[in-house]
């Protein structure tokens, strides 16, 4: 058994997880991971998939049972050590619309260290009331510095900012 990555893409309409995921499951497929969501009117999907499957078959097949559905089908090997990453901190920024928003605030974390676990965005609002609003999980070792240099990219970029430690849950 190997992991498989598996994307798709597509005009968002009803029925699309449930093609992808029947597939999968018909072809002894199990779902290790997944992020799916409405992005601008289109449905993404990213799955980790262990299976006995190649990519090239597992594609196949996906494009056929997918095809009246219009989308685009990515598959790669994704085998590798999976190692559990909790994310230690929870940042928040949000403000007036512009661009370099993402890449001044990513940019800075990176050069911290600091890795990015999930990052969402959404422009909330229209016209003179739009706000940009972006939430990530990261986990960072040194609080002060991210906290410091990230009041400083945030005031440079002209947005606010809320960053806080998550404190690690047991389900």
């Amino acid at each position: 058994m190997h992991e498989l990555a598996v994307t798709a893409i597509g005009a968002d309409r009803p029925g699309i997880v449930a093609a992808v995921t029947r597939v999968l499951q018909d072809r002894g497929g199990n779902l290790e991971d997944s992020a799916m969501t409405i992005l601008g009117g289109h449905f993404a999907i990213v799955l980790l998939v262990a299976t006995e499957e190649d990519e090239d078959t597992l594609g196949a097949a996906l494009a056929e049972a997918t095809r009246e559905l219009g989308l685009t089908v990515s598959i790669s090997r994704a085998d590798g050590r999976r190692k559990p990453v909790d994310a230690t901190h929870l940042l928040s920024v949000y403000g007036t619309d512009r661009p370099g928003i993402v890449a001044g605030v990513t940019e800075t974390l990176a050069e911290l260290g600091a890795n990015i676990t999930d990052l969402e965005t959404q422009v909330i609002g229209s016209g003179d009331q739009a706000v940009y609003a972006m939430v990530i999980e990261l986990v960072a070792a040194e609080e002060e510095q991210l906290a410091a240099r990230l009041a400083a990219v945030c005031d440079e970029l002209g947005v606010d900012h809320t960053l806080r430690t998550i404190e690690a849950e047991t389900y």
